[in-house]
C-alpha cells in the first residue's frame, strides 16, 4: 500500500512537467485582434508557420478585429490558460489602450502573461513624392511657418502611429492636422495618392509605395535607423531626443498558463526568429526580428505605457 501511495505521489509531482514537455499535442490557436494584412497578422502567420513545422501541429490564426484591438484581446483573456490559445498583438493593446479607453474588457496587468517580443515595426515620417518638402528639415520649417496647415495620416485614432504623430508634433512645437484612417494600408494609399501630404506609418505598411517612388521617407521615429535602409535618418539624429515611438508585435498567453509551457513557447518563437532565412524574409519586408524575453517585454510595456500616458494627456487622446 505504501509503495502504491508513493507511486501515486511521484506521478502527481511529475505530471505537469510531463504534459508541458509534450506540448503541443493538438492544434494551437493564435488570436490576432486586428484585420488580416496588418503588422500583427503578418507576424502571427509567419511565425505560426515556423512553429507549425517545429511542433508538427497546426497553428491557426483567427482575426478578431474591433474596438482598437480590445475585442479580440478580451476574447483571448477568456481562453483556457493551457497554451493552446495565444494572443499576438501590439503595444497598442497593452501600453496605449489602458490609457485612452475608459472600459477595457481585459486587464493588461493581470489577465495576460507576456511571452516574447517577436518583431519591431518601425514608424517613419513619410511624405508624398509631390509634396514641397524633400527633407525632414524642410517639413519642420513648413510646419513652423504655417501652423495648422499640414495634415498627416495615421493607421487610426488611438493607434501607436497616432501616438507617434502627436509625440512628434509636441517635440517639434508645431500644430499638425491628424487624419485617421482604418488601417495602415488605407493611410499609406492616401499619402501615396496625395490625399494627405504626410504620414506617420509603419515602414512595412508603406513600403510598396516607397519602392514605387510615390512616397519618400523623411525620418524614422526610433532610436536606431531601419535595417531595411540605413540611409534614412532618425528624428533623434535631427535633434529631437524624445521622439522614440516604435510599433512592436508580441506573443501573450492568458495568465495562469503553466510555466514550462510558457517557457517552451518563448524558446520556440525565439528559435523561429533566429533562423537566417526567416530573418532575411522579415528584413526584406522592413520588419525587424526581436526575440526579447518575457522579462524584457514586461519592462518595455511599462516604459511604453509611461510614454503613452504623457503624450495622450498632452494631446487629449481618448476614445469613448
Amino acid at each position: 500500500m505504501r509503495r502504491l501511495c508513493a507511486l501515486i505521489a511521484f506521478s502527481l509531482v511529475f505530471a505537469t512537467p510531463g504534459l508541458a514537455q509534450e506540448f503541443p499535442v493538438r492544434p494551437v490557436q493564435i488570436i490576432v485582434p486586428s484585420s488580416p494584412g496588418g503588422i500583427s497578422d503578418t507576424a502571427a502567420r509567419m511565425i505560426g508557420e515556423g512553429l507549425s513545422k517545429m511542433w508538427g501541429q497546426s497553428v491557426v490564426v483567427e482575426n478578431r478585429p474591433g474596438g482598437g484591438g480590445s475585442i479580440g484581446t478580451g476574447i483571448a483573456r477568456r481562453a483556457k490558460a493551457d497554451g493552446y490559445t495565444l494572443l499576438v498583438t501590439t503595444n497598442g493593446e497593452f501600453a496605449l489602450n489602458p490609457v485612452i479607453y475608459p472600459n477595457l474588457p481585459y486587464d493588461p496587468n493581470k489577465d495576460f502573461l507576456p511571452l516574447v517580443l517577436a518583431t519591431y515595426n518601425k514608424i517613419a515620417v513619410v511624405a508624398n513624392a509631390g509634396a514641397p518638402y524633400k527633407t525632414f528639415e524642410e517639413f519642420v520649417a513648413a510646419a513652423k511657418q504655417n501652423p495648422g496647415s499640414i495634415s498627416w495620416a495615421s493607421a487610426g485614432a488611438g493607434t501607436w502611429n497616432h501616438l507617434a504623430g502627436e509625440l512628434l508634433a509636441s517635440e517639434l512645437g508645431v500644430k499638425l492636422i491628424h487624419v485617421p484612417y482604418k488601417g495602415g494600408g488605407p493611410a499609406s494609399t492616401a499619402v501615396a495618392g496625395g490625399d494627405v501630404p504626410i504620414g506617420l506609418l509603419s515602414i512595412s505598411s508603406v513600403l510598396p509605395h516607397i519602392k514605387s517612388g510615390k512616397v519618400r521617407v523623411l525620418a524614422v521615429t526610433a532610436k536606431d535607423r531601419s535595417t531595411y535602409d540605413k540611409s534614412w535618418p532618425t528624428v533623434i539624429e535631427k535633434g529631437y531626443a524624445n521622439v522614440d515611438a516604435t510599433n512592436w508585435v508580441a506573443f501573450f498567453a492568458p495568465n495562469g498558463v503553466p510555466k514550462t509551457v510558457a517557457d517552451k513557447i518563448e524558446a520556440d518563437v525565439r528559435k523561429v526568429l533566429a533562423q537566417p532565412e526567416f530573418t532575411e524574409r522579415l528584413v526584406s519586408m522592413a520588419i525587424e526580428p526581436s526575440g526579447a524575453s518575457s522579462k524584457e517585454l514586461t519592462q518595455i510595456i511599462i516604459a511604453d505605457r509611461a510614454r503613452a500616458e504623457r503624450v495622450a494627456k498632452e494631446a487629449n487622446i481618448r476614445v469613448e
